[in-house]
């Protein structure tokens, strides 16, 4: 199946964060497409976005182009990193529609703060970097996750929890990401952990190198070519796995795409199977 029909996830109700750009943009209309209602969350609104170099990165355009084409979602501005912010979009979510069947930890600002490094050396690598990696990272994931279950998922024991996250590689790269997607990725594990007797599934999914909106604007037409994978690719893999009624199996694991791509039958856009990481990381 190159994507789900508009039934897979018909009456769930699915709650996405980071939902202005990117993966998080794609998450939200693939899951809308396969029939779920879903709550598209972000700090970007119209005219006071988190990222201005490609017009329209917002959750209120992410709802517009899911409603589009023919699916069901709304927008809500929200701060993943502010507890008291998080407890209230919850409930409302719940005031709205009584449950929470699918959260999808997208949320990532980690880019939002970047200085260069003093120097060359590992420890030139300026402070603020990690703690806002961490914090627009692995923090928010726990947050909404905790909230979500409190409310929601742990009460009832039900629903499912995918995180979008990065395979970090062998050997590794820059520190402070590789660290950051690090903790986001135990995280998954300690969850899955956690909550396997509850029979709610916490599931990591990591992409390859995507093309998004901003990665298109800092390169030429052409240049990321056979490079690159679509974000909806990672997004269908997210589908897969919230339409998927085994998906224990999989709880506390961090899952390539192309993995789950040949799992599930899913393709990009373009009709292929992208396997970008293929030898990057230690399964």
């Amino acid at each position: 199946m190159a994507g789900m029909d508009g039934t897979q996830l018909k009456d769930r109700i699915a709650l996405v964060s980071g939902a202005s750009r990117g993966l998080g943009r794609a998450v939200v209309f693939e899951l809308a497409s396969a029939g779920a209602h879903v709550v598209a969350t972000g700090r970007s609104a119209p005219g006071a976005a988190t990222q201005t170099e490609v017009p329209d990165l917002t959750v209120a355009r992410t709802v517009e182009l899911a409603e589009q084409a023919g699916g069901s979602a709304e927008a809500v501005i929200c701060d993943h990193t502010d507890p008291e912010q998080v407890q209230g979009l919850v409930s409302h979510v719940l005031d709205r529609h009584g449950r929470i069947d699918v959260l999808v930890n997208n949320a990532w600002g980690g880019h939002d703060f970047h200085e260069q490094p003093e120097g060359d050396e590992v420890w030139d690598e300026p402070m603020e970097q990690f703690r806002a990696m961490l914090l627009a990272g692995a923090y928010s994931d726990f947050v909404t996750s905790m909230q979500v279950l409190r409310q929601d998922m742990g009460r009832r024991e039900a629903g499912i929890i995918v995180t979008t996250t990065w395979h970090t590689p062998e050997p590794p790269a820059w520190v402070p990401y590789e660290s950051s997607k690090a903790a986001k990725n135990r995280l998954v594990y300690a969850l899955g952990h956690h909550l396997r007797e509850k029979g709610i599934p916490c599931i990591a999914v990591a992409p390859g190198w995507m093309r998004t909106e901003l990665m298109e604007s800092h390169h030429e037409p052409g240049e990321l070519d056979g490079r690159t994978e679509t974000p909806h690719y990672g997004a269908r893999a997210v589908v897969a796995l919230a339409a998927d009624p085994d998906a224990m199996r999989l709880t506390g694991r961090t899952m390539d795409v192309a993995v789950l791509a040949r799992e599930y039958g899913i393709t990009d856009l373009d009709g292929t199977q992208p396997d970008l990481n293929a030898g990057r990381f230690l399964p």
